[in-house]
């Protein structure tokens, strides 16, 4: 597994590291401006106030307080950095501040390795993750057992997929 890149492994002393991310993120003042990037909707003062709220998280990540692989799971980091890359570099021209927002910026690239590693789960080939030993062939999450075929139309099935399964709360 040479060349893939750490992402970390999520382990459940970050729990409540991450439900304050989420609670941050989905009470007011933050909650209206993540829905309008979520819908690509976004005003003016949106932007400076997500980019350093992504830093402060991302710096999280960089310094290994709270898995990678957990934040990449959940959130689109990536698509975040696109969306809001031109207002922080303006901000760094009118500052001089070539800091502003560098974290993030990392992140983003960081996200960008994770999602070609790991595309959405509703449209896996199973793969495993760095450190993963062979597939659970027996059911569960991944597997279905080796005689299961693929859905040609790409949808889970409802015996492989429970109420809530991966997937639920990757809408971020």
């Amino acid at each position: 597994m040479a060349g893939r890149i750490d992402f970390g492994r999520s382990t459940q002393d970050q729990v409540p590291c991450f439900v304050a991310i989420m609670a941050i993120l989905h009470q007011e003042p933050t909650a209206s401006a993540f829905a309008r990037l979520l819908r690509k909707d976004l005003v003016a003062d949106d932007y400076v106030q997500l980019a350093h709220l992504f830093e402060e998280v991302s710096v999280l990540a960089l310094h290994r307080h709270i898995a990678e692989e957990l934040l990449f799971d959940t959130f689109a980091f990536d698509m975040y950095w696109d969306e809001l890359r031109e207002d922080v570099l303006a901000v760094r021209r009118s500052t001089g501040n070539d800091k502003f927002c560098e974290n993030f910026e990392i992140a983003a690239e960081r996200a960008r390795s994770y999602r070609q590693d790991y595309p959405p789960k509703l449209r896996w080939q199973r793969r495993d993750r760095p450190g993963d030993g062979p597939p659970d062939l027996g059911g569960g999450w991944g597997g279905g057992g080796p005689d299961r075929k693929p859905d040609p139309a790409g949808s889970p099935s409802s015996s492989s997929t429970p109420a809530g399964g991966p997937g639920q709360g990757s809408h971020h």
